[in-house]
């Protein structure tokens, strides 16, 4: 019976199927650097673990975190961005079809090419995705201590909702709760 309805739900969610989330390879050029961006692979996992641990000291998601959240193909999506066939940096994002949010659950950058517009390409290229996709909104979370990355999620449109208490694991540090809506003023529902 659960099979059945998992099945259902698949396909009647907001009265559309759930596609599975795909993105195209492509070549960008971001600050005058030519990049490879695409889909994560498995291949990936050990290059995302490895550039969390040297952005966090231990890494936060450990490599069968990312081995499940690939395997789910419907409401998961995992970006890399390769230079000269190297992983470099990723974005990690998942689908609420219920709620028509797409929330970015990572993102890295390998500390040698942080500064260069990286991010600030994924979160875009995130935000695109979602409005494509025609969600609602997209949404994540950020160490309050973080300035830069605040920084730039609100030059990039996103607004605080709240405050979430000792979030983060490793040092029970408070997060704050960021969504950029993607309706139109008038749109609103």
């Amino acid at each position: 019976m659960f099979v059945k309805f998992k099945s259902w739900c698949r396909i009647n969610i907001n009265g559309r199927k759930w596609p599975l989330l795909d993105f195209a390879r492509r070549v960008v050029m971001i600050k005058r650097h030519q990049y490879v961006v695409r889909m994560a692979t498995e291949q990936d996992i050990k290059a995302m673990v490895d550039i969390e641990r040297a952005i966090y000291g231990d890494a936060p998601w450990s490599y069968a975190a990312f081995q499940i959240e690939l395997r789910r193909p419907h409401d998961r999506l995992y970006l890399v961005i390769v230079d000269d066939g190297q992983v470099v940096g990723f974005i990690g994002m998942a689908v609420d079809w219920y709620q028509l949010d797409l929330h970015i659950t990572n993102i890295g950058i390998t500390p040698g090419y942080q500064k260069k517009g990286i991010g600030t390409y994924l979160i875009s290229t995130a935000l695109n995705y979602a409005r494509h996709t025609q969600l609602r909104s997209v949404s994540l979370e950020v160490r309050v201590h973080n300035l830069v990355a605040r920084k730039l999620y609100e030059h990039l449109g996103f607004r605080e909702r709240e405050i979430k208490h000792r979030y983060y694991l490793d040092n029970h540090e408070d997060a704050i709760d960021m969504a950029a809506d993607l309706l139109n003023k008038g749109e609103q529902k």
